[in-house]
């Protein structure tokens, strides 16, 4: 057995990140989808529990963590986790403040209580984006609780392997999303967005460079399988540079 945990990326969803949506819905699938389409309120992990049903002739939703991958691995248990870094409407909510270290810090306590009757159930990590620094951040942070807090170490132990989709692990520039919707749609109605967590992404981040340095050897040490994926296409919101690792 083992625990495969979802984490989503920049202005990503916990259900519609990991969602190939069919051409053709019925309303059932209709009122699953304007659920996702709300954010996380707050970070949460989440069993796979996003219903897709199939009326005759027409296409599915398919949605990953449930309806893929437990063809591969039946015995798993899989969870998705939601935080908030999206881009919001000036006459909305503000966004959350919270940094990319605390919502690894988050993740790491949310995991740990969700695993704790079993806690060397190996861990697999499947990542996209901005998801990819939380986790590795989460791992660093679990390693660091020997002296304190010894029950957080559990989940750099149980970690036997990560998939990361798109993850900047050497720095990107979302701001070119953010130029992107300034020049569309800022102009005529204003945004805000989490300032630290761009900053964070910048290759000139000083704990961005500490995390790729410090995740390397961790990994070896560890022995964890990993792949890493990347865009070989430009990205459209992103003036169609690509996401480098």
């Amino acid at each position: 057995m083992a625990r495969i945990v979802f984490v989503h990326g920049f202005t990503g969803h916990p259900k519609r990140t990991w969602l190939h949506k069919g051409e053709i819905r019925d309303d059932r699938n209709r009122q699953d989808d304007n659920a996702a389409e709300h954010p996380a309120k707050r970070p949460r992990l989440l069993p796979p529990t996003f219903s897709h049903r199939k009326i005759s002739g027409s296409p599915q939703n398919v949605y990953w963590p449930q309806d893929l991958l437990p063809n591969t691995i039946p015995n798993a248990r899989v969870m998705t986790y939601g935080y908030d870094t999206h881009i919001r409407h000036r006459l909305g909510p503000p966004p959350s403040q919270n940094t990319v270290y605390g919502i690894a810090w988050d993740f790491l306590i949310s995991l740990e209580a969700s695993r704790r009757s079993h806690p060397s159930i190996p861990l697999l990590f499947i990542v996209h984006s901005l998801g990819g620094i939380v986790v590795k951040e989460a791992l660093r942070r679990s390693r660091g609780c020997e002296m304190h807090q010894n029950h957080l170490r559990s989940i750099y132990e149980s970690t036997a392997g990560l998939i990361f989709f798109g993850t900047p692990h050497g720095g990107a520039d979302p701001r070119g999303l953010i130029h992107h919707i300034v020049q569309q749609i800022i102009m005529a109605a204003g945004f805000s967005v989490n300032k630290q967590i761009i900053d964070t992404l910048m290759p000139s981040s000083e704990r961005l460079r500490e995390l790729r340095e410090e995740f390397g050897p961790m990994a070896r040490q560890k022995n964890w399988i990993i792949y890493s994926f990347q865009e070989e296409y430009g990205v459209k919101g992103l003036n169609g540079k690509k996401v480098r690792g």
